[in-house]
């Protein structure tokens, strides 16, 4: 593989860890350890494989100095003050100078390169456009989230007019820049591109928001023990678990 292009910036958005309670799920789960490795550490060198890349930024709020000092230093780190995600970004954009920043919450262990890949080819390509992101084609946005296997992409221009608006914006909507937009004053062309067909299911769930699905992510991690195994691949196990399927989509309805 040649050297990559500086075209566009990963991050992985942790929350801020002051909030009450912690509700945040990238907040509660991105120290713990699965396969060996921090959450969020396994997660970063998944990303690390996408072409379109160029770094990967690991970003929160008052993050925690035992997990700042958890084996996390191999990728750019920024600790912020209490913040709106906008603004996380913001600073992203600022220290990188890119166009682009693909933004995803650190509780999403299975986040796949080629569907990243995928969603900022059409990004990078694409001309008086704020935003991209995967769709489903039954119109369920919560699909996409509790999918868990990619985010979404903005353009620098566009984050640095929602921080502007930061404090009309709903209480940081941590990895729903979409929720963002629709919520901020102005106008913004945002375009989706369809999931894969075998994805856009009712019964698949690879984000982690409870015990539950943190269990089953160690049980795949466990079953597929590749650490770059393709989506296919996580997908095919989920599919020949026929109580496994039920699980997942009792807990995404």
């Amino acid at each position: 593989m040649g050297e990559k292009q500086p075209l566009s910036v990963a991050v992985i958005d942790l929350g801020d860890f002051s909030r009450p309670g912690m509700e945040a799920a990238a907040t509660r789960y991105a120290a713990r350890r699965i396969g060996g490795q921090p959450l969020v550490v396994r997660m970063a060198r998944r990303i690390s494989d996408c072409t379109l890349v160029s770094e990967v930024v690991i970003v929160g709020s008052n993050i925690p100095s035992s997990l700042l000092t958890s084996g996390i230093a191999g990728f750019a780190t920024i600790n912020l003050p209490t913040c709106h995600i906008s603004e996380r970004l913001c600073n992203v954009v600022d220290r990188f100078g890119v166009d682009w920043v693909f933004v995803v919450p650190g509780n999403q262990p299975f986040v796949d390169s080629a569907l990243i890949d995928q969603l900022l080819s059409r990004a990078l390509k694409s001309t008086e456009c704020d935003y991209v992101g995967y769709a489903s084609n039954v119109g369920d946005s919560r699909r996409i989230s509790n999918l868990g296997l990619a985010g979404e992409a903005c353009h620098s221009d566009t984050l640095r007019r929602l921080r502007r608006n930061a404090d009309r914006l709903p209480a940081d909507e941590i990895g729903s820049i979409a929720s963002c937009l629709q919520h901020a004053p102005g106008v913004y062309q945002l375009k989706f591109v369809p999931l894969p067909d075998a994805l856009d299911r009712a019964d698949l769930r690879f984000a982690i928001e409870n015990e539950i699905d943190w269990d089953d992510a160690q049980l795949l991690c466990e079953t597929v023990s590749q650490e770059d195994a393709e989506w296919q691949q996580i997908a095919q196990v989920v599919m020949a678990n026929e109580d496994l399927r039920a699980s997942m989509a009792n807990r995404n309805s």
